[in-house]
């Protein structure tokens, strides 16, 4: 007796539904300087949290207060070429 053929790892993804988390989900931002949790809307005008950008060009977020801070940090890691080293998450 035959065996009816099984669906492949890829076919079985096409069929399955979309799982959540993926990239229509808003991003969950955190300051590199001091952990807190930045809402998106905290970049726009009148701004309390800023995209800070290192030599490689890569962006880092940042709160405005923490600024000196975070740029001390992205200038390590521009100097060392380590991954910057950013603060615990707190909410």
């Amino acid at each position: 007796m035959k065996r009816a053929k099984q669906l492949t790892k890829r076919e079985r993804k096409a069929l399955a539904p979309p799982r959540p988390g993926g990239a229509a989900t808003p991003q969950h931002i955190h300051c590199i300087a001091c952990g807190r949790h930045i809402d998106p809307a905290e970049f726009e005008a009148p701004a309390s949290a800023t995209m800070l950008r290192c030599d490689h060009g890569s962006r880092f977020p940042s709160c405005v207060t923490c600024e000196a801070s975070a740029k001390a940090r992205l200038a390590e890691h521009d100097r060392t070429g380590k991954s910057v080293e950013a603060a615990g998450a707190w909410h």
